[in-house]
């Protein structure tokens, strides 16, 4: 299956937009992944992924709400081709989220 997990930091705050062609409501969105690697000298150093997201209705509303600049989340997601002639534009659409530093209250 194509299925991904993703946790990472949103880059931007989360805006709602509505599709002219369906008024469907959606929200794109950026997250920054860090991976940690030794370098040849033994160093510690750290590099940035960037990934395009994109949820749909009830999810695009409430990524939106709770969602904030630097805030950390889980995404599961699948990979798809936005462009039909571009194969190489990936945008990940969401299935499911979670944003673990909310309080419980």
């Amino acid at each position: 299956m194509n299925n991904c997990t993703f946790t990472g930091y949103l880059y931007g705050d989360p805006e709602v937009e509505i599709d002219p062609d369906s008024g469907a409501e959606y929200c794109e969105f950026t997250l920054y992944i860090y991976e940690y690697f030794r370098n040849k000298r033994g160093e510690k150093k750290r590099s940035s992924t960037y990934l395009r997201f994109i949820a749909w209705d009830s999810g695009a509303r409430t990524i939106a709400k709770l969602g904030r600049s630097d805030m950390k989340v889980t995404v599961n997601a699948s990979a798809k081709n936005m462009e039909p002639e571009d194969d190489t534009l990936i945008t990940f659409r969401v299935n499911q989220f979670d944003f673990g530093c909310l309080d419980k209250e």
